[in-house]
């Protein structure tokens, strides 16, 4: 076993001995020795695996304090690598998404709100009105407000193609008499997971939410056709499968 100086060990991370004290002082990541008076510290193998694990969850774009949550779980290292690699992928898409805005910036295409009516339809402003007056003070709004920066004209005209494909498969397995929990029913909540996504981290309780209110409010009829309330018994008969609740679920 390597014991390293913090001047060492914020050299193997590529990070500065500045921040190794302040995770230090926010308990992320303590030296496995110090002295009494903490004037000296010994990073320890294992210390530099965990600051490994922080350097990437910091890179995925993930907060401090959320990390400190995430390496508590008693998670082996195996899955720990896998989740860190899809956050990774999800990142990396979201960077792509940035160069592609810029590009279209700066080859003048632009997208205008007359372009989003065109392919939303001519209620689109008045929903993005009334999300941001709901919503706005969210994290998850100002997450998706910031994906729909980096969109092009195409980005969004893939959304709608998706969206409209995956109401008509929804309909489909409706009317095919797909139960819930099937694998083609769970492949068809991974799909709508997967386009939540593309604006902000979508939960499974997050979903089933979702799929509640496309019930409540019929203006959501574009994502799931006439499918609304099969796409909730979908959803919560995944999260019954994954030992989740439907009836305790909040917003997290």
């Amino acid at each position: 076993m390597t014991d390293y100086t913090i001047g060492r060990a914020a050299e193997e991370l590529g990070v500065t001995a500045r921040t190794l004290r302040h995770w230090d002082e926010i308990g992320l990541l303590s030296p496995g020795w110090r002295t009494e008076t903490g004037d000296y510290r010994l990073y320890t193998d294992a210390d530099l695996d965990r600051g490994l694990d922080i350097l990437i969850y910091r890179r995925a774009g993930v907060p401090l304090r959320d990390i400190a949550v995430l390496l508590a779980e008693p998670v082996d290292r195996r899955d720990r690598l896998l989740t860190q690699r899809e956050l990774l992928v999800r990142r990396m898409g979201h960077l792509h998404r940035m160069v592609r805005a810029v590009d279209s910036i700066l080859e003048g295409d632009t997208v205008t709100m007359q372009d989003k009516k065109a392919i939303f339809g001519e209620d689109y402003p008045d929903w993005q009105a009334e999300a941001e007056e709901r919503w706005g003070d969210t994290g998850d709004w100002s997450h998706a407000r910031d994906s729909m920066k980096t969109m092009d004209a195409e980005d969004f005209r893939r959304v709608k193609a998706e969206t409209d494909a995956f109401a008509a498969a929804l309909a489909d397995a409706r009317d095919r008499g797909v139960a819930p929990g099937d694998a083609e029913a769970d492949a068809l909540v991974g799909r709508h997971a997967a386009m939540v996504d593309t604006f902000y981290p979508c939960t499974r309780a997050k979903q089933i939410l979702l799929a509640r209110m496309y019930v409540a409010d019929g203006r959501f009829a574009a994502y799931t056709g006439d499918a609304a309330d099969y796409l909730v018994e979908l959803v919560e008969a995944k999260a019954r499968a994954e030992g989740i609740d439907p009836d305790t679920v909040a917003w997290e």
